[in-house]
Parts: C-alpha cells; sequence; structure tokens
C-alpha cells in the first residue's frame, strides 16, 4: 500500500462510524445477529448485502435521498446474497386495501415473533419489531440496537407520516460459500455504481457514481435544500466507512480484493473531511434557515467522485471475466 492510501487509510480507521438511523442494513443485523444467523459485523453484513454500495440523491438533496429507493427490489436481493430465506409486504397505507394488507401484516409479524424472530419494517424510519402485546394489542420495536423499546399498537402499524408501509420476515437460512458472496458483492456494487433505479424518476433523482454529478452541481448552483444535504451527506459518509470497512475484512478472505480496499479506505478518509466540514456549522431542524460551506464541500466531493470511480473501474478489472459473461445486465445473477 503506497504512502496515500496509508494517510487515507488511518484517517479512516481514526473516525468513529456514523450513526445510520434508517439504516436497513442496521436493522437487518440486529434481527439476524440475534437470531445467529449472521455473526459477522455491521460492515461485512452491509457489505455482503450489497446495501453500503448504494448512492441515490434527490438532485435538490431533499433528506428523502437516504431512503429513496426500490425497497422491495434491493431488500429482496439483499437477503438473498447472503442465503437468508425472507418474505416481505410493502405499500401505500391510503391505499382502500390497505386495511386488509395491514391486517394480513399484523398476523404474519406477531407469527414471526412467536418463533423468535423480530421484524423489520418501516416507521419514517427502518425499525425492529422484537415482541408484541396481544392483551393490549401492542407491538414492541427498537430503532437500534441500543435503543429502549417504543409501543406500536397493533392498528397504527403501517400508519406512518409517510405514506409508505414496508415489512420483511426472517423464515430461514441457507449456508452459502463466503468467498462468492463477497465476489457476488462487489459485482452487485458495480452495478449499482452505473445503473440509474428504474423506481426514481431520473429528472428528480440521481443514481450511482451520476449522484455526484447532481450533489456537486446542487452545491455549486445553490439549488440545495440545506438541512437534506447534511442529512444525505452524513448518511453516506457512514455508507462509505461501512464500505471500507467491509473491503477491509474481506481482505482477509479474499486477498485478491486489497487493492480495492485501498481505495475504499481512500474514499472513507474523504467523507470524514466531508463530516469534518458538515460539523462546523450547526445545521438546524429542516424547517428553520441554516447554510452549508459548499465552497469546501465541492472539492471534497469531486475528490470522492475520482476516488469511487477508481474503485469501481478496480472492480472491474479484477472480476472481468464474470462481469462480461453478465453482457449488459451486471445486476443479473
Amino acid at each position: 500500500m503506497n504512502e496515500h492510501h496509508n494517510k487515507h487509510a488511518s484517517a479512516a480507521a481514526d473516525q468513529p462510524r456514523v450513526p445510520l438511523a434508517s439504516s436497513f442494513a442496521d436493522a437487518m443485523h440486529q434481527v439476524l445477529s440475534a437470531k445467529g444467523w449472521f455473526t459477522l459485523s455491521k460492515p461485512m453484513l452491509a457489505g455482503m448485502t450489497a446495501l453500503c454500495f448504494r448512492l441515490s440523491v434527490h438532485r435538490q438533496l431533499h433528506p428523502d435521498s437516504a431512503t429513496a429507493y426500490n425497497w422491495a427490489a434491493e431488500h429482496c436481493v439483499a437477503a438473498d446474497l447472503i442465503g437468508i430465506i425472507a418474505m416481505q409486504g410493502a405499500g401505500f397505507n391510503f391505499s382502500p386495501t390497505f386495511p386488509l394488507y395491514q391486517k394480513q401484516a399484523i398476523s404474519e409479524i406477531r407469527r414471526s415473533l412467536e418463533q423468535g424472530t423480530g421484524v423489520v419494517c418501516w416507521k419514517d424510519r427502518f425499525i425492529v419489531i422484537t415482541r408484541c402485546d396481544d392483551e393490549r394489542q401492542l407491538f414492541y420495536y427498537t430503532e437500534n440496537a441500543s435503543a429502549a423499546e417504543l409501543e406500536l399498537p397493533y392498528e397504527q402499524f403501517g400508519r406512518n407520516e409517510s405514506p409508505y408501509w414496508y415489512g420483511q420476515i426472517y423464515e430461514g437460512q441457507i449456508r452459502k460459500d463466503i468467498v462468492q458472496v463477497l465476489r457476488e458483492s462487489f459485482i452487485q456494487a458495480v452495478y449499482k455504481a452505473e445503473v440509474h433505479d428504474l423506481m426514481l424518476p431520473e429528472s428528480q433523482y440521481a443514481c450511482g457514481l451520476r449522484a455526484y454529478d447532481a450533489m456537486l452541481e446542487a452545491l455549486a448552483d445553490n439549488t440545495y435544500d440545506a438541512a437534506g444535504a447534511y442529512e444525505t451527506l452524513l448518511f453516506y459518509a457512514g455508507m462509505k466507512q461501512d464500505a471500507a470497512a467491509y473491503a477491509r475484512e474481506a481482505s482477509q478472505y479474499w486477498p485478491e480484493v486489497e487493492g480495492v480496499a485501498e481505495h475504499y479506505a481512500a474514499l472513507a478518509a474523504v467523507y470524514n473531511q466531508i463530516t469534518h466540514t458538515l460539523c462546523k456549522q450547526t445545521v438546524q431542524a429542516p424547517e428553520g434557515p441554516c447554510s452549508l460551506d459548499a465552497h469546501s464541500l465541492l472539492p471534497l466531493l469531486r475528490e470522492a467522485q475520482r476516488i469511487e470511480t477508481a474503485a469501481i473501474q478496480s472492480i472491474r478489472i479484477l472480476l472481468r471475466e464474470p462481469i462480461e459473461n453478465r453482457f449488459h445486465d451486471v445486476g443479473l445473477r
């Protein structure tokens, strides 16, 4: 590893992980680790499921950027990549059929809890339902693994401030060879970097490496939502830290990925600088006035774009044959 990468890797290692309150990977890890179906770290889960490689942003950096993607498709693939058998449901809570789906979802969640398996759901962030009380008609949930339990009445399931309801239930595990999982996760990283999420209109959102162009344009033209940009960049700083930690751990099982790990270590270090720049200014609640130091952020984002592009290119070189064998559909497994 050269001096440049050593410096960035050291900086990345010194920076604590940014908490991801809305991270699906964190909620998934909480359930699977409690069940004993996944015994590795959170970054390893985020990487092996390819969840930490996603990058999608609203073109004005609205705060929904972190959760604007095709949940049903991406979360199904995430579970499948690590051999977890899962079922899920999702929809809009204003739909006329929502009461029927709500009733069925409550029944399925109770069944899972009876078998000792928590359930990942959406309650304006990804949460874990941990237990239920039929007598009081209540679910209990946590917003992260260390948080206290909160109450959710059965009748309020899916009735969120946002118009969505979602739940993923885990039913079993199929053992997979870890190196095969690692290889596939990095192929999926290429897919996420190069393919736009079909659920998101391109006029409003940018995905993968093109998300950098959208962020740079919004900051340069002063067309960004400051509070949303703050939340978005902090969220992705945590994702890049997970990606760096994952690539580093993956190299212990698959040494050929060490070069890729160097790129992600450098990328995480740049995002650490972005985090420090953001935290120099107090950004108020979304309804209040706030501002960002766009002048300082622009060169950092350009550097992050350069490094992440190099990271994806290094994966393409490492996994050239399986990627080329998929022709136009890199995500096809």
